[in-house]
């Protein structure tokens, strides 16, 4: 055999050997953890999670008719009036929350609402004027009390008015990121959240309306 056929035959080999030592092959053997993605996403064209109902002590009441959840609270004797679902939330990865809303005074979508532990979540509220908030409702680890985080503030890109408006909230990683119609209005440090309670929040003296809920998050 030639010295030019032995160079090819150690060539052959050192690309075979190469070969076997791919980066693909060696992240085979670390596969990353997957995670489930779930879903719950209400249209309200039925009450089949039981959205409706009647607290006459407190004059709030909920409605679910016509494709939408009308939920009004008449009373001043408390700030805000929750209505909230529990139903397996995992608000300790990434996640989003989405609804449509609009009201004659101010209303929100609420998440991390425990209520039984005092804790009373976050809220992401759009008033009749076309201001936006966004408030620690208190119970959450920072104190008891409801603390304003974000607003108010307006944009073109609100509907005022009582119109609708598309509201949504994404965890990504250690941020919190703040959407309405679409565009973004904030961006700011992931808080704590102690349950995981979603729904609707109404000032006092509100007559609300939601649209839909759907809600993406991962085990």
């Amino acid at each position: 055999m030639n010295k030019k056929s032995l160079l090819s035959i150690a060539l052959l080999s050192l690309i075979l050997v190469a070969a076997s030592c791919r980066p693909d092959r060696i992240r085979d053997n670390n596969p990353q953890p997957s995670y489930q993605e779930y879903v719950f996403d209400e249209e309200f064209n039925n009450d089949r999670n039981g959205w409706s109902f009647a607290d006459q002590a407190n004059f709030a009441y909920g409605l679910v008719s016509n494709g939408t959840f009308k939920f009004d609270y008449n009373d001043d004797y408390s700030d805000v009036y929750y209505a909230a679902k529990f139903f397996g939330f995992n608000p300790y990865n990434d996640f989003s929350i989405a609804a449509r809303i609009g009201s004659d005074n101010n209303m929100g979508i609420l998440f991390g609402y425990d209520d039984q532990n005092n804790t009373y979540g976050y809220s992401f509220m759009v008033d009749y004027d076309g201001y936006y908030y966004l408030y620690d409702e208190g119970g959450n680890g920072y104190g008891p009390d409801p603390e304003l985080l974000i607003g108010p503030e307006t944009g073109n890109f609100v509907n005022a008015y009582g119109d609708w408006n598309d509201v949504k909230i994404v965890q990504s990683g250690n941020r919190w990121l703040g959407y309405i119609n679409n565009i973004q209005v904030f961006n700011i440090d992931a808080q704590s959240m102690n349950g995981n309670g979603i729904g609707f929040v109404d000032a006092a003296q509100t007559h609300g309306e939601a649209d839909y809920l759907e809600v993406h998050w991962y085990e």
